[in-house]
């Protein structure tokens, strides 16, 4: 049994030097924790603003919309949208090349397009699909994508003979 001396006599020391430091690291991991919640929310993780970028082909009515960040392992797709008709004297007849470098082909697989690409022809720089456009000479090309490998890549993307850098990062 205790006597009334002895609840009293509880000493309590302090380490303000391990305090100080403690402290040093609550703040660090919350902040981290509070950068990857924002990160996440501005879409660095998934779908947010900053996740979907579009890239204009210059001088002409095609619009590349892609997402910035791929995770390997899951299907994405880029659009590749001809907003007016396109002049006669860009095309083949009806028909619209879209080449792919091959270091963009290094880390991501097309696994499909939608419609279906008349020809694929292997180039020295990648490869070029053949769409035809009919005689509207517009509308909606998608690739369905495939991301291999993790890192970033410097994709190159051309339509009509003008390429368009895409810079893209894959997560593992």
């Amino acid at each position: 049994m205790l006597s009334q001396s002895d609840d009293t006599a509880t000493e309590i020391r302090t380490f303000p030097v391990f305090e100080r430091r403690w402290n040093w690291f609550q703040t660090g991991v919350q902040s981290a924790i509070g950068v990857v919640i924002a990160a996440g929310l501005a879409g660095l993780f998934g779908d947010g603003p900053l996740a979907h970028a579009e890239r204009a082909v210059p001088d002409t009515p095609i619009v590349l919309r892609y997402d910035r960040f791929l995770r390997a392992g899951l299907p994405s797709q880029m659009r590749v949208a001809i907003t007016r008709p396109l002049d006669a004297e860009h095309l083949d007849g009806e028909h619209l090349a879209i080449g792919l470098n091959a270091a963009f082909l290094e880390h991501v697989s097309v696994t499909a397009t939608q419609p279906r690409a008349e020809a694929v022809d292997a180039t020295p720089g990648g490869v070029t699909y053949r769409f035809r456009l009919g005689p509207e000479r517009r509308g909606d090309i998608t690739l369905m994508l495939s991301p291999r490998e993790a890192g970033t890549v410097a994709a190159r993307v051309s339509a009509l003979g003008r390429p368009v850098d895409l810079p893209l990062l894959i997560y593992p």
